[in-house]
């Protein structure tokens, strides 16, 4: 297996003749910067807590695109574009368009390339956005330069999510792309192509030339439209996309279950197990697998194993489900962490996950990190960003309506009382993100987007906060503070900012990217 480390563990450093070792460029080729998913890039050697501040650190340039930007932006160290070499920063749109910019000087303003992939579908007030095209975070191959992403495409009164493989170098289609996708139910209402309202939403992931797809809300009957929002994942060749190796159905003879995720990507260990978690829906621990976090072995979509909250069915009906954070691999260890809309983390033992909670199996630890919904149906997320440490780990956990709350990690347990909470309770927050130069604690700085407002729909404005991660109550930084200089745009739902190579970008509703850093260089 040639991955798995995860790309910024494997990032090497590069010695030079004279003076201190130099790191090359980080790369960030998936959702939550590894295959843990920990939403952490720990080799940031360039911002740190003395040196952003609203003297020293801002905004310094935009991408501007065609539409809003959900897909988090990814980032890939010297690439080759028309015989110059660039650290290249990719965004994908609701325009259903993949832009590649020069991710460094502010000078270049206009795209290296870019490609439409086809006819956005409409937005809805749930969403937000007046197209929804490419929803879920891409996944770059760097080894081969390919770039895949999903699409939902309106044409002709249908609405199709197409699977696409770019070459990064020119927005070019590889591999037999594109594909349409299609989704095989169990029961009698067949094959599907025709999916409005359909959700890719979760991160794509690669592993071992194998490409994995969660999706959400495939509606076999167009009358029922609330129950019948059906969960999917499948398997793909990664180098020839017209061959599909396998389909798992969450919920095929019950309801619901998608996999949405909150958009964060499916995560995989260096065995090739990948693990997911899906929204509320019917659960038997046969065939249904709603409100769930499963454990797959690789390519066959076998399920290996899985967990079950054992008020499930209650999560099912008020519409709390554990999809609303998906799943992190704690690093290190055979442990894992996922949690919901209730504000509950669940820490699991990913060699034995315990199936449904009881007397008989269940979580490691489960305990109330986030006011969270409570016990009412709400449109939420959970945000959670994981610093693995060389001898403990920190817990960033930031909620809807909520504080900003850090929780120890230590001797594989969550110490469960926070060991520090923030003064900012915002409407709403994209999820925090963890930037730190390894395991120096003085080096760690906890990232945020936060709006005032909280409707799932329409535009507000956002800000862009930076916490010292050893103690959450010190907020260091926010866009507002100079806002003539810093202002960030429109709120975009669950995402957080991506930290790179002393940059901050942060995908907005504003039909750009922001990007911010130190001030007149280093």
């Amino acid at each position: 297996m040639r991955i798995l480390s995860s790309w910024l563990g494997v990032i090497s450093v590069v010695a030079v003749t004279i003076g201190a070792p130099v790191r090359a460029p980080v790369t960030v080729p998936m959702s939550q910067y590894d295959y843990g998913r920990t939403g952490a890039n720990l080799q940031e050697s360039i911002l740190n807590p003395s040196n952003v501040d609203a003297t020293h650190f801002g905004k310094l340039f935009s991408r501007n695109v065609d539409d809003s930007i959900y897909a988090l932006p990814l980032i890939v160290a010297d690439v080759e574009i028309s015989g110059q070499r660039h650290n290249v920063l990719f965004i994908a749109t609701m325009g259903n368009t993949v832009y590649a910019f020069d991710a460094d000087d502010p000078a270049q303003s206009e795209p290296l390339w870019s490609c439409n992939l086809g006819t956005p579908a409409p937005g809805d007030s749930w969403i937000g956005p007046i197209h929804h095209g490419i929803l879920g975070t891409p996944f770059i191959d760097v080894p081969t330069g390919t770039l895949y992403v999903v699409a939902l495409v309106s044409k002709e009164n249908e609405y199709n999510l197409w699977l696409n493989a770019l070459d990064i170098s020119n927005g070019s289609p590889k591999y037999n792309s594109p594909q349409l996708l299609s989704f095989p139910f169990a029961g009698s209402e067949g094959t599907l192509t025709n999916v409005k309202g359909a959700l890719q939403r979760a991160g794509l992931l690669m592993v071992d030339d194998v490409l994995y797809i969660a999706f959400a809300n495939i509606v076999p009957d167009p009358n029922d439209q609330h129950w019948s929002q059906e969960g999917f994942v499948q398997t793909f060749n990664a180098r020839d996309l017209k061959q599909r190796f396998a389909v798992f159905q969450t919920t095929p003879s019950g309801r619901k279950g998608g996999i949405w995720q909150a958009g964060r990507g499916i995560a995989a260990d260096g065995d090739g197990n990948i693990y997911l978690s899906t929204a509320g829906g019917s659960y038997d621990g046969v065939t249904n697998f709603g409100s769930s976090t499963l454990k797959f072995t690789g390519r066959s979509l076998k399920l290996a194993d899985w967990f079950t909250p054992k008020n499930h069915e209650y999560l099912f009906l008020q519409n709390i489900d554990i999809s609303a954070g998906g799943v992190t691999l704690i690093p290190n260890s055979p442990l894992a962490f996922a949690g919901g809309k209730e504000g509950v983390i669940f820490l699991l033992n990913r060699n034995d996950m315990g199936k449904l909670e009881g007397a008989a199996g269940g979580p490691l630890q489960r305990f109330q990190a986030t006011e969270g919904c409570g016990q009412k149906d709400c449109a939420q997320t959970l945000g959670t960003a994981f610093w693995s440490r060389q001898n403990d780990g920190m817990l960033y956990v930031w909620d809807r309506q909520d504080v900003l709350r850090a929780y120890h990690f230590v001797n594989g347990r969550f110490v469960t009382t926070p060991a520090a909470v923030s003064a900012v309770k915002p409407g709403m927050t994209g999820g925090p993100t963890v930037s730190a130069n390894g395991s120096d604690v003085a080096s760690g700085i906890v990232w945020a987007v936060t709006t005032q407002s909280t409707r799932s729909g329409g535009l507000a404005p956002a800000t862009l906060r930076a916490f010292r991660a050893a103690d959450v109550r010190q907020e260091i930084y926010n866009s507002d503070m100079n806002h003539a200089r810093d202002a960030l745009g429109d709120f975009t739902k669950f995402a957080p900012p991506v930290v790179a190579n002393g940059k901050v970008y942060v995908p907005t509703q504003s039909k750009a990217v922001a990007v911010y850093g130190l001030l007149g260089g280093r």
